[in-house]
């Protein structure tokens, strides 16, 4: 089985993903240590910053899916033209 590379997307993803989470952990601990105390606008952002989260991993997820299945088309192909070539001889 052949080895992936990791496109520049992925990177890009793993960069702003890795950013979100620490950044959004950081702004929500510091208004907490501030307020010192749970409102509704901190329920709303640490919601949305949840969200954020499972966002990119599901992005993620669904950039890995589709190369294993451009990976497996290329193999169908190969494998049709293989059996192509055998029965023109």
């Amino acid at each position: 089985m052949a080895e992936s590379k990791i496109s520049s997307f992925e990177t890009v993803l793993l960069v702003v993903g890795l950013a979100a989470g620490l950044l959004g952990f950081n702004l929500i601990n510091q208004a907490y240590i501030i307020k010192k105390e749970i409102s509704w606008l901190m329920i709303i952002a640490i919601f949305n910053w949840l969200m954020l989260l499972v966002l990119f991993i599901s992005l993620s997820l669904a950039v890995d899916f589709s190369k294993k299945q451009f990976q497996g088309v290329e193999k169908i192909i190969k494998i049709l033209e293989e059996q192509k070539g055998k029965k023109k001889k």
